[in-house]
């Protein structure tokens, strides 16, 4: 697949960030951060995480089994997305519908 311009991502990023975000496929996650209570962070790493060999399934499970297991400690989660992979995700739906419409 064709790698997007910079310009290009950061529009996505510009929308990407309005979006609120509660249910996020796990390949399109770069990374996780768990920030709790006493101060301290967690951070899930999902690139890394799917470079050493776990598929999304696994690493969605470790997810949501990192979540609960935080869950009365957790002031806040920041989830960090792969705009390219976002990118790639959406714009051929965008573009169909865009060429589809005749715009």
């Amino acid at each position: 697949m064709a790698r997007l311009s910079p310009e290009f991502i950061a529009k996505w990023s510009h929308i990407i960030n309005d979006v609120d975000k509660t249910d996020i496929p796990a390949d399109l996650i770069e990374s996780v951060d768990i920030l709790l209570y006493n101060g301290s962070k967690h951070v899930i790493d999902v690139d890394s995480l799917q470079h050493r060999g776990l598929n999304y399934s696994e690493i969605e499970e470790l997810l949501n089994d990192t979540l609960n297991d935080f869950k009365e400690e957790i002031e806040s989660v920041d989830f960090f997305l792969n705009i390219q992979a976002v990118a790639d995700t959406i714009q051929p739906v965008t573009d169909y519908i865009l060429n589809k419409s005749g715009l």
